[in-house]
């Protein structure tokens, strides 16, 4: 099998699928770096045949593929059930090329109040100057269904959010949004498609930041963008013309990655549960976010819609009073006698990541801005990793007896 098998199983996708090098004389078993900007064309005639799309030719020029992305982008679609795929440069170029393609000046969107600040300030910074209407709410289904006005052309959400990892009901979502006749934007990163496959449940498009689980060794930076065919052409228009279209060698990386991403998401959802019911249990943890622990409001619709939970933990630390300025000293004094985890932006990876909110995506604001936005200075996200999850819990003992 080195084309989709949509009856083959996960592991096996993830190996196989989109790494078909049977033209290859050589034939190599991985999909080789094709290290060109330009491609030849033999006669006038070829090139006519490839612009007129006669030809199996992929592109004639890189700014607009290589075949070391197309294996990247048939994996993908492989294991997302998707029609079409365009891989980016980043998630954050993927996000902004979907909603680029969609929208047009005048148009509204809804989009949650809770998610990736940079994906905030990509929509007020910029979009928002080229005449596109953004409306925020909570994270509750009966509130983006509120929100929609007779120019909304797209509803956006991370499923689940970054930092508190909470879902909606993405299936009510998309009965909702089709009698509307609007369009759909998960961004599916910390689900992954494993725990996950929006696409399945009528979703339009899908992103994915392959930063994270996909690629998973916190060495490359690149995104994503599935789903039907008519939509991802459109995608592909704009990432050709934006000039964001990922090298050959970063495609190879982050392929390479896919490889071991199955047995690695695996045990990110094993690793990082059991590292949430012990931080749920610690009396000096004032609240966890976790998908599938106990004390979650959502867990029903979480178990619903999700395989797994995924690899972060998002929990609070305890203060010696009420204050932000407690909850900082707290959460800071716990980073800085944690061992294991690194302390740095970023999530998803084999080595545990670790930070707070407040000191990295909300630096420049101050602490009533950031309660405002419901971010507090006790708050810490943790990327468990795949390091042993018993060194972890042992980390965290003795770094929880130091606060």
């Amino acid at each position: 099998m080195r084309k989709n098998d949509p009856k083959k199983g996960f592991s096996t996708r993830s190996i196989h699928a989109g790494h078909d090098n049977g033209g290859d004389p050589h034939k190599p078993l991985v999909t080789p770096i094709y290290q060109t900007a330009s491609y030849e064309f033999d006669r006038v005639e070829d090139l006519w045949a490839f612009y007129q799309k006669k030809s199996d030719r992929l592109a004639e020029y890189a700014r607009y593929g290589t075949p070391t992305q197309r294996a990247l982008e048939e994996t993908l679609m492989a294991l997302e059930g998707a029609e079409d795929c365009a891989v980016t440069t980043s998630g954050m170029n993927a996000i902004t090329s979907a909603i680029c393609t969609v929208m047009n000046a005048g148009d509204h969107m809804v989009t949650l109040n809770e998610g990736y600040r940079g994906t905030f300030k990509m929509f007020d910074q910029h979009l928002a100057r080229f005449g596109l209407k953004i409306s925020y709410v909570p994270v509750d289904l009966e509130a983006i269904k509120a929100a929609v006005t007779p120019q909304t052309k797209l509803i956006f959400l991370e499923f689940p959010t970054n930092p508190y990892l909470k879902v909606v009901d993405l299936a009510e979502l998309v009965r909702f949004a089709r009698e509307k006749k609007i369009l759909t934007l998960v961004d599916a990163t910390l689900s992954s498609p494993l725990n996950c496959n929006p696409l399945s449940l009528g979703v339009d498009l899908v992103t994915h930041s392959l930063t994270k689980y996909l690629n998973g060794h916190n060495d490359a930076i690149a995104g994503a963008v599935l789903g039907s065919k008519e939509l991802i052409e459109k995608v592909r228009s704009v990432r050709g013309l934006f000039g964001s279209n990922p090298d050959a060698h970063l495609c190879y990386l982050v392929s390479r990655g896919i490889k071991t991403f199955a047995v690695r998401m695996r045990e990110h959802n094993r690793s990082a549960l059991v590292v949430a019911e012990y931080l749920e249990k610690h009396p000096k943890v004032e609240k966890v976010w976790y998908p599938f622990v106990k004390s979650n409001t959502q867990l029903a619709l979480a178990q619903k819609y999700l395989k797994g939970g995924g690899g972060v933990v998002s929990f609070q630390v305890k203060g010696k009073d009420a204050s932000q300025e407690a909850g900082l000293r707290a959460s800071t004094a716990l980073i800085e006698a944690l061992k294991i985890p690194t302390l740095g932006a970023s999530m998803c990876g084999v080595e545990s990541l670790i930070h707070q909110p407040s000191v990295m995506s909300y630096y420049d604001m101050d602490a009533a801005a950031r309660l405002k936005e419901g971010i507090y200075d006790n708050l810490i996200r943790f990327s468990v990793g795949l390091e042993d999850s018993d060194d972890i819990i042992a980390d965290l003992e003795q770094a929880l007896a130091k606060i």
